[in-house]
């Protein structure tokens, strides 16, 4: 009994080995949609508050100003004005989308690829001004697509070796998800698609 354990130890050991030693990231593409979908979800929650205590602060006001509590139609404007601060919020979140592609071509060369996209409409819904939104669409159009990079592998750490911007990913020991951060603690997930 304790000899067929410690073989079966000893090959899952080898095996674990063998895969970690063989990790080759060459012809493999990770992307992510939207990867700016968690900072507007995060930014959705704190909007959220900030248009609970903006209602309770105008009540509140008109209350301090009249010396009464607000009236139904007090009531009904404030809230009108919630209820569109909120889908000029939601219309926000929707219109701004970046999609990120990363390829391995080699074992030390990778391209990650940018397609950020704006809807205008949903700009427009958001209050955004037809001056801003002219020039974050300007903004875009000169914006680098594609970046190519060198990178090494140690462990899980893929560690992208750029002289102005120097980051470190993790892959996930299944190899499915590369793991990282960006603006400041904000992390995002990449998924193997190839």
């Amino acid at each position: 009994m304790m000899k067929r354990q410690l073989i079966t130890l000893l090959l899952g050991l080898t095996a674990l080995l063998q895969a970690q030693a063989q990790t080759d990231l060459t012809g493999r593409i990770y992307s992510n949609p939207n990867i700016l979908a968690g900072v507007m979800e995060k930014a959705m929650d704190s909007i959220d508050q900030k248009i609970d205590s903006t209602r309770k602060a105008q009540l509140a006001q008109i209350e301090k100003e009249k010396g009464r509590k607000p009236t139904a139609a007090e009531q009904a404007k404030i809230e009108e004005d919630m209820k569109q601060a909120k889908e000029a919020t939601v219309a926000l979140k929707k219109a701004l989308k970046t999609a990120i592609d990363v390829e391995f071509k080699d074992k030390r060369n990778m391209v990650m690829k940018a397609k950020m996209s704006v809807d205008d409409n949903l700009l427009k819904k958001a209050g955004v001004s037809w001056v801003k939104r002219k020039a974050l669409k300007a903004a875009l159009a000169v914006a680098p697509s594609s970046e190519k990079a060198t990178y090494k592998l140690q462990g899980n750490l893929i560690i992208v070796e750029d002289p102005k911007e120097p980051d470190t990913l993790r892959l996930s020991s299944d190899g499915k998800y590369i793991y990282g951060t960006f603006d400041k603690n904000q992390k995002f997930r990449l998924t193997r698609t190839k």
